[in-house]
């Protein structure tokens, strides 16, 4: 199968998905986006607002000499900017701006727990970051403006980068497919394929980006996750050694058990309670974790309040990560904390998932399961709607 550039009709079914293009070929789909959706995105004076923010991870490129200044800014460094064609880039843009993480929803067949975030990119006409490969999955969501977008019709193995700048622009031009995108417009690009943008007139794209973990990230997070619960933290006692790792040796018997030790952390519940927690904690350091609401309810008060036909909503922006335990449970990741979740509260769990408002009157079994929705109202995973 070809691995340039598709043109679909529409997004792809699940299955589609994953046998066809999830990490194997780009493609395209026009209008893929509703118009209430695009009408309630980050506008870019809003951008520029939040990029103002201590708090936001925000650069501006300068395409005159590949320049890359980073935020937060100030009213006068866009007033200083200039008529050569720069672009303003910022991330996590989903946790700021609620109405643009509704933009996730229409990604339910790609692995949300995998989401990093969406970073939204204003350019003026001529603006780039030039071509480029990513290490993650990247849909290219287009907002206002149009740009023209050349994508590689294979993955780079070995690049090369222009020295001596700021962002690692590649040193050839890119052989592919070009196309031109328009507001609605969807682009998925899998890791290592070299791709690049230019702005034909000022335009805002939303780059809905997956990124999974280095093996060396996985190893240390459960490390540290080992040493913080002590009874999980097993020390290795030489079980099994014989004389054949005697003084500096050690046999193959011995690496085989090292091996096993190490193994048989990972077969344990345990790790998929952790991993259900890792893949919900947030990839940014300067990106607010989320904390107990400051008008926390009471487990009266919550009841009384749900009781009373008030929807409860999963907002787009909150990650969830659900895992078959092999307990037989489930567990629940959320915000780097996890939850066992039996079959029956599964239900319910499933339901909000669907990130739609969920109420006593259609889901009755929500009362059963007071203590589970309660905590996870009060640290912010659930709102009223």
């Amino acid at each position: 199968m070809s691995s340039s550039l598709a043109t679909l009709d529409a997004l792809p079914s699940i299955v589609d998905f994953y046998a066809n293009y999830w990490n194997k070929r780009p493609f395209l789909v026009r209008n893929a986006i509703d118009q209430a959706v695009m009408d309630g995105l980050i506008t870019p004076d809003e951008l520029a607002g939040l990029s103002m923010e201590e708090t936001a991870r925000a650069r501006m490129v300068s395409r005159k000499d590949w320049a890359c200044q980073f935020g937060p800014f100030t009213e006068e460094d866009f007033n200083t900017a200039g008529k050569p064609p720069w672009s303003l880039l910022v991330q996590n843009v989903e946790q700021f701006h609620p109405d643009t993480a509704t933009l996730l929803r229409a990604f339910n067949f790609a692995p949300r727990w995998l989401m990093d975030d969406i970073m939204a990119s204003f350019s003026t006409k001529g603006g780039t970051i030039g071509g480029h490969i990513d290490s993650y999955h990247v849909f290219l969501v287009q907002g206002q403006g149009s740009r023209r977008w050349t994508i590689g019709r294979e993955p780079v193995i070995d690049e090369e980068y222009i020295d001596g700048l700021d962002l690692k622009i590649l040193k050839d031009p890119i052989d592919g497919n070009t196309v031109e995108v328009t507001s609605g417009d969807i682009l998925y690009i899998p890791p290592h394929f070299a791709h690049e943008g230019t702005t034909l007139d000022d335009a805002l794209t939303f780059s809905v980006g997956f990124l999974g973990p280095k093996l060396s990230e996985l190893y240390d997070a459960y490390g540290q996750h080992l040493a913080d619960h002590d009874a999980l933290d097993h020390r290795y006692a030489g079980e099994g050694l014989s004389a054949d790792s005697s003084g500096f040796i050690l046999s193959i018997d011995a690496v085989e058990t090292l091996r096993d030790h190490l193994s048989h952390s990972l077969s344990t519940p345990a790790f998929c309670e952790w991993l259900a927690s890792f893949f919900t904690g947030s990839a940014s350091e300067d990106t607010a974790q989320y904390s107990k609401r400051d008008d926390t309810l009471s487990l009266a008060a919550f009841t009384e309040a749900l009781q009373a036909r008030a929807g409860l909503i999963k907002p787009a922006y909150v990650k969830f990560a659900l895992i078959p335990s092999p307990k037989g449970t489930y567990s629940l990741g959320f915000n780097r904390k996890t939850f066992d979740i039996n079959d029956d509260a599964l239900a319910v769990i499933l339901s909000l998932m669907k990130e739609d408002a969920v109420t006593t009157n259609d889901t009755p079994a929500l009362l059963d399961h007071l203590d589970l929705l309660f905590t996870l109202y009060n640290h912010q995973a659930l709102e009223w709607h």
